[in-house]
């Protein structure tokens, strides 16, 4: 994958394992949910040993979201690793004029379920080679 951009039709594609969380901006009267995260391009392997990663800050949009259900714990642990995203049951929106599909983001502290119409995830700069899955930033992207 070398875009900058992803929408709904790479979700089968995409893969969000390892990709480190930094911040949610909350939905408001635009109905978006927005990821800053740190996605893994690539992952470099020699042999069974990965060596490296080439890892880009992002930032992961859904549209029209609804029915927001969080459980994080940072009790233990101070950083969020994402485990999976998963994606299911498409289906019309009661008008009719849209796809539903239900989202479920499994972290490391516990998990975040919506529904939304689809998603945009944009690079905010180009992947960089790290010797570990995230690049351990101090500065949010996601409102640039």
């Amino acid at each position: 994958m070398t875009e900058d951009i992803w929408t709904n039709t790479d979700f089968p594609d995409m893969g969000w394992h390892d990709c480190r969380l930094y911040g949610i901006k909350l939905p408001t009267e635009q109905f978006g949910l927005s990821f800053d995260l740190d996605y893994i391009l690539r992952w470099h392997r020699e042999g069974d040993l990965f060596t490296g990663f080439d890892v880009a800050p992002c930032v992961l949009k859904f549209f029209n979201v609804s029915a927001l259900k969080i459980s994080l714990d940072y009790a233990e642990n101070l950083l969020c690793f994402i485990s999976d995203l998963h994606r299911s049951n498409e289906r019309a929106s009661p008008n009719g004029l849209f796809t539903l599909w239900d989202y479920r983001i499994d972290c490391d502290i516990g998990s975040i379920s919506f529904t939304a119409t689809g998603f945009e995830q944009r690079l905010t700069s180009p992947p960089v080679w790290s010797d570990t899955q995230d690049l351990n930033r101090e500065r949010l992207v996601i409102d640039s």
